[in-house]
């Protein structure tokens, strides 16, 4: 066997090096975007667990209230972790002896209600 078919069976060519190099730099953007969405998934998880703390919270200092609120709509803001949520609270007569309060939590900067909570309170 000669020096140059030693040579040449040895390593690889620079052609098969930047096809690995290609095939991995794939590889590693993919994961890089499945990072990415999961750190979204994660903020918005976060945001729908606070409002959701904030709607338990709202509903149960309503309960802990000796006074009954009166039928109607109001709208508030609170602060938490930083952030803050907008509320409606809305309360209406069951002609039972009660009255249905039920809280929903947004943020404020959106529309969408990402939590709710509500709970009857005997008259």
């Amino acid at each position: 066997m000669t020096w140059s078919a030693v040579s040449s069976q040895r390593g690889m060519t620079l052609v098969e090096v930047l096809v690995a190099f290609a095939i991995l730099a794939g590889l590693v953007v993919s994961v890089m975007g499945l990072i990415s969405q999961n750190t979204g998934f994660i903020v918005v998880a976060e945001e729908r667990q606070l409002a959701s703390i904030v709607a338990d919270n709202l509903i149960t200092e309503e309960l802990a209230r000796r006074a009954i609120p009166g039928d109607g709509v109001e709208e508030g803001e609170i602060v938490i972790a930083s952030r803050t949520f907008a509320y409606t609270r809305m309360v209406a007569d069951t002609g039972l002896g009660a009255v249905r309060i039920e809280y929903a939590v947004r943020p404020l900067t959106s529309e969408q209600t990402l939590a709710r909570a509500s709970a009857l309170k005997g008259q």
